[in-house]
């Protein structure tokens, strides 16, 4: 590799590192929140299911997003439900949560 080339790329992978990663937007936010609540919603498997409480948004170590719904199913029994999202594949869980209103336990 010529000198002049060496310099370039050195000064190139320099200027790369010392930029900051940018914020996501407020709007990419609330695109991802709107897929989120759309995919946990789908997978509930209840009918006219609510959004409850404030969302649960683990950091990127994680890649998290979670979501605890009520609704009916088919025979109009109401369920609580909590959704895993992950961020990264986009894959969605729902598992029931009807005891997660109980009395406090000892670890």
């Amino acid at each position: 590799m010529k000198p002049h080339a060496r310099l370039a790329a050195i000064f190139c992978l320099a200027v790369s590192t010392a930029i900051p990663a940018s914020a996501s937007t407020p709007q990419a936010w609330d695109q991802m929140n709107k897929r989120v609540n759309r995919a946990c919603i789908a997978m509930s498997g209840m009918s006219r299911p609510k959004l409850l409480a404030a969302k649960i948004s683990f950091s990127d170590t994680i890649g998290t997003e979670l979501r605890m719904m009520r609704g009916s199913d088919r025979k109009g029994i109401t369920h609580r439900k909590l959704c895993a999202y992950n961020r990264r594949t986009g894959r969605t869980e729902v598992q029931d949560a009807a005891d997660w209103n109980g009395p406090t336990i000892k670890p």
